[in-house]
């Protein structure tokens, strides 16, 4: 009921719509609940009364009903579906923005395919549920109490008779609900379960062919629709034992009513226009009882998408603004690690982290895999929040920052480039909506990719595939890098951005990122040793903990790790001669640098 209660209270705005569908159902009812009036009149007052005179208003009474039924059918219809696409609409807005603001940690703990199952299946759920759901439930309860007084008027004795068995009817409908319920919630999660399958394939399609590995995501795949299949059977058996012996139990009222009602003629306690009627208001009384299965069936369809629905929008985000946040005029990128301590899923990733980025510095973070890197730049932009310590952005803490402001000062280069489905020039856009299209190509020009954007076929307007299909690793990299750019960030942050680049497109790459770190507070995640080694300083992190700083020359000094990483990257260096290499100039700048390095 909380659940329903909610659905109904979330209906509210549009309520005038409802009530005013309410009220054709009302008009409906009662044009349906004096039709069999009338066939009584006719029976007993024109057919056996004589009375031949009224024959012809009483049939432009059923036409005018009639005519009258179908509009309010089709207004009802109309206003019904109305409400419910706006609440639908509203819903999938509401949900959406949500998850908009939702921290990392929660898509780390959720699947896409389950959140998308979410956003249209469940949602649809609730949305049939206010379109049919609650209209049918209110129209078969008024229908009812309305038939079992008219029936009553009618005639007490036949109508107690008829309705006797109605209890049991009840009851089966009750245990059909309490069977069925967590039946569809199953279902709910293995079709959450099956979106997940299919979205994870679909998105990863050129992985699973480049290992010849479709045979088995199609197993994969089948395995969870066959999951789907049957518990959707295992549903549809438990419905195929409850719905035909309901039907059965409410049949049994119309051979009560003939056997009964024939007996109460032949006796002269009602006339025959009486039994022709309670054979229609028997329909009105069955119909109800009929269809209680199947409202049963939608209710309980609504309650689970609803749960699943509010579940995600009752989930609060970890990363909390304070009231009045801070929010100033302008913002210098100095940023302070004191002591800093992150944990993730339990377990300890950064532990007592210290060190100081002035404006306008760089800063270089090196080590293996697993060892915290990415997971300070997360803290920088406060997409966690740390266990212990300080992290202080201008002198002030970050958690005192209004996010908004915070994030939108920070430009990220990701290791793992992500496009959308959109063009070039609504790609690098989307760092700064508003810019000019003057700011695009000077971002373009600054991240070295205006040329290779002008051969393409509409240049800027040059549309691209999903995450970028049809470019370059080096090609999206560069637009990513103008994306940052366009925002004119205080703080850039470069997550291993050339890592998946050859050594041609990483010396072009390096270049630009040159331009681009002047007079920002730069921080780089890198395991080339060539994209750190102009950094002011450069942090060498192990199990979570900073164990060698300092710049280049110092490191190189000092022989420790930074060191060996150095001579483990350029062991084969005084082999190499890059006269043999060809004429390509950029390729003889690269191994000259490399040259410099050691």
């Amino acid at each position: 009921m909380d659940i329903l209660k909610r659905i109904f209270n979330y209906s509210a705005r549009y309520r005038k719509q409802f009530v005013f569908a309410i009220i054709l159902v009302m008009m409906l009812i009662g044009i349906n609940l004096v039709t069999p009036l009338i066939s009584r009149v006719i029976v007993d007052d024109v057919v056996k009364g004589g009375q031949r005179e009224l024959l012809p208003l009483l049939m432009a009474a059923l036409l005018m009903a009639s005519l009258v039924r179908s509009a309010t059918v089709y207004l009802r219809g109309l206003l019904l579906e109305n409400y419910s696409q706006n609440c639908l609409y509203d819903l999938r807005n509401d949900m959406y923005t949500h998850l908009q603001h939702l921290p990392f940690s929660f898509y780390d703990d959720n699947r896409i395919g389950e959140l998308m199952s979410r956003m249209t299946g469940d949602l649809e759920g609730i949305r049939m549920f206010l379109a049919s759901g609650i209209p049918v439930l209110l129209e078969n309860a008024i229908y009812f109490f309305g038939t079992v007084i008219i029936l009553l008027n009618l005639n007490a004795k036949l109508a107690v008779v008829t309705m006797i068995i109605i209890p049991s009817i009840a009851y089966l409908a009750f245990l059909y609900n309490k069977v069925i319920r967590p039946k569809y919630s199953e279902i709910r999660e293995q079709h959450a379960a099956l979106n997940t399958a299919a979205q994870e394939n679909i998105a990863g399609v050129r992985v699973v062919k480049a290992f010849a590995r479709e045979d088995h995501e199609i197993r994969k795949f089948e395995v969870e629709n066959r999951k789907n299949q049957d518990l959707n059977i295992e549903a549809s058996r438990i419905s195929s034992r409850f719905f035909p012996l309901m039907d059965f139990i409410t049949s049994i009222c119309l051979v009560i009513l003939v056997y009964v009602g024939g007996r109460m003629v032949g006796r002269g306690e009602i006339t025959v226009g009486t039994v022709v009627a309670f054979n229609g208001y028997l329909w009105m009384l069955i119909m109800p009882m009929r269809m209680l299965g199947w409202i049963v069936n939608m209710m309980t369809q609504a309650i689970t998408s609803g749960k699943r629905v509010f579940d995600i929008l009752d989930t609060g985000s970890s990363i909390k603004e304070k009231e009045n946040p801070y929010d100033p005029e302008h913002f210098r990128g100095e940023v302070t690690f004191e002591n800093v301590s992150f944990r993730f899923r339990r377990q300890m990733v950064l532990e007592d982290i210290s060190f100081h980025a002035p404006t306008g510095s760089t800063i270089a973070i090196m080590g293996a895999t697993g060892t915290g890197k990415t997971s300070i730049i997360n803290l920088i932009a406060r997409f966690y929040d740390r266990v212990s310590g300080t992290i202080c952005i201008d002198g002030v803490d970050v958690k005192d920052w209004k996010l908004s402001r915070l994030r939108s000062e920070i430009g990220f280069i990701m290791q793992e480039t992500f496009l959308f489905s959109d063009t070039i020039e609504g790609n690098i856009r989307f760092g700064k909506p508003d810019a000019t299209w003057e700011e695009v190509v000077e971002a373009a020009k600054i991240a070295d990719a205006h040329d290779f954007i002008m051969e393409m076929p509409e240049g800027y307007n040059t549309i691209i595939g999903e995450r970028g299909t049809g470019l370059s690793g080096g090609q999206k990299q560069r637009i990513a890098i103008a994306r940052a750019v366009i925002k004119n960030p205080a703080i850039l942050i470069m997550d291993d951005c050339t890592s998946a680049v050859d050594m041609e497109t990483e010396h072009k790459i390096q270049q630009a990122l040159d331009k681009v770190r002047r007079n920002r507070t730069t921080f780089i995640i890198a395991h080339r040793v060539s994209s750190v080694r102009k950094a002011d300083e450069i942090l060498i992190l192990d199990g979570g903990r900073i164990v060698e700083r300092g710049n280049h020359e110092e490191l190189m000094a000092l022989k420790g790790r930074y060191y060996e990483m150095v001579k483990q990257q350029y062991k084969d260096l005084d082999t190499l001669d890059w006269r043999e290499m060809g004429t390509n100039e950029s390729v003889k700048e690269h191994v000259k640098q490399k040259e410099k390095v050691v």
